[in-house]
């Protein structure tokens, strides 16, 4: 049914859910990428960085650079 009404999977979801809030903390300040990873309820900043390639194609800090300028 989940998938039915939102387009993704469960855990999909929460990973959309998980990188918008990761790119909001990233584009708003100068959080460390582990502190960014454990807000978003990721378990390391390495984790974090992964989920941007594959997601995004960018690491966290090219994100961080774009979002600032």
């Amino acid at each position: 049914m989940f998938r039915v009404s939102m387009g993704c999977s469960v855990l999909g979801w929460i990973i959309q859910r998980r990188m918008a809030r990761a790119q909001a903390l990233l584009a708003a300040g100068r959080l460390p990428l582990a502190q960014v990873a454990m807000d978003c309820g990721l378990g390391s900043a390495s984790h974090l960085s992964q989920l941007f390639r594959q997601r995004l194609g960018v690491t966290p800090l090219q994100y961080r650079r774009f979002a600032a300028a």
